[in-house]
């Protein structure tokens, strides 16, 4: 283990809720490991979630790609040594991120593949964005290693996908919204879903793992954890 941690480069405002959550998972974890006042060594580009949104709802991931992938090279410049991309749906541009920067990207979509793979599981319930349900650039990463990623058929994709940009996005969370995540959640869970996998980093403000009768993948969770593992070497 490393007696300093290598110094990340966090893409981050997307949203800033789960933004704070990352950096608050990040340090706290290099502090488990290094003790005394040690904490995490960040570069932090907090975009404005308005304009990411926009771009995403246009399909102009083109841009979104070179606009990453420039920033991520900036903090390669000022001693980055990888990039986390504080999102689940905005690794559709990981690619571009890691060859625009010359820099690793640690991805989410393996920390979520090596938590389910740990728990000997096959299938899981994805539940994310209406890009990332929809795409297969998250699927297609599980399913490399084996594992089925099962996500809600219309009209429920739509629901998930309403939450998360109109409420979740915004702070709000309410019970009506988590009953309808969890419906959905045993719909899946019928169809052979063995896990939930909280694939969007705002969902842990709606169901936490007391409120699934199932192992819970908590994307953002996870992320954090593989994050501080490059940081120290672990």
């Amino acid at each position: 283990m490393r007696s300093s941690p290598r110094r990340l480069g966090l893409l981050g405002g997307i949203t800033w809720h789960s933004s704070l959550e990352y950096e608050r998972l990040i340090n706290q974890g290099i502090n488990d490991a290094l003790g005394d006042v040690a904490s995490a060594d960040l570069l932090i580009r907090s975009y404005n979630f308005a304009k990411i949104a926009k771009a995403q709802e246009a399909g102009d991931w083109k841009t979104l790609a070179t606009t990453f992938a420039d920033d991520a090279a900036s903090m390669a410049d000022a001693g980055a040594e990888a990039i986390v991309i504080c999102a689940n749906t905005m690794h559709k541009v990981a690619d571009e991120v890691a060859a625009g920067s010359g820099l690793p990207v640690i991805d989410v979509r393996d920390a979520v593949a090596d938590a389910i793979i740990a728990k000997g599981l096959t299938a899981v319930s994805l539940f994310a964005t209406g890009y990332t349900m929809k795409d297969s650039f998250y699927r297609d990463r599980l399913e490399a290693r084996g594992i089925a990623a099962l996500v809600p058929p219309e009209p429920g994709l739509t629901e998930v996908h309403r939450i998360i940009y109109g409420e979740l996005a915004r702070g709000i969370v309410t019970e009506e919204s988590k009953a309808a995540y969890l419906r959905i959640a045993e719909e899946l869970k019928a169809k052979g879903s063995q896990g939930f996998v909280a694939g969007c980093t705002e969902i842990p403000m709606l169901v936490t793992a007391q409120d699934v009768d199932a192992p819970y993948f908590d994307a953002l969770a996870l992320h954090a954890k593989a994050a501080v593992s490059f940081a120290l070497d672990l």
